[in-house]
């Protein structure tokens, strides 16, 4: 098992800190060492949502088939953690590795639907807090931009 990004204070202060350690049954286990890409897919809203999506269950294994990827997954933390880590600027963390997003060679992120837009500033303010090298490219719906910030 890895560190968790969140200490023990932390997680026994938030409603429901399973939804941030990991470790479910079936989670794809790599070496971040043995890959020549890591692939963070983000399902921007809370994880007990998120986790049931077919699509990112399909698409979350279709890419960790590749022995030279390793996806990981990421989630809107729900406003108790949010506020923590905005205090304590802890960045936002993937599940498998609980490594930092900013350190992901690739951030996806899927828009399901238009309540997910306020969440997606979210996860860009936590996740990559004003570093500029992601490209965003149009992953879900339609009515996102197609744009490099």
């Amino acid at each position: 098992m890895n560190k968790l990004a969140l200490s023990d204070e932390i997680l026994m202060s938030i409603d429901k800190p399973a939804r941030y350690i990991g470790n479910e049954v079936n989670m794809v286990r790599k070496d971040p060492k043995d890959v020549a890409i890591r692939f963070a897919m983000c399902f921007p809203d809370v994880y007990e949502i998120g986790m049931s999506h077919l699509g990112i269950q399909i698409l979350y294994d279709m890419f960790n088939q590749r022995d030279d990827v390793y996806c990981e997954r990421v989630y809107s933390p729900w406003s108790d953690l949010h506020k923590i880590i905005k205090e304590q600027n802890i960045p936002l963390f993937t599940l498998e590795t609980q490594s930092p997003v900013k350190d992901m060679d690739f951030l996806g992120i899927t828009i399901q639907y238009e309540m997910c837009y306020t969440n997606i500033l979210q996860i860009l303010d936590l996740g990559i807090n004003g570093e500029n090298k992601f490209f965003f490219n149009r992953f879900g719906r339609s009515m996102s931009m197609n744009q490099q910030i």
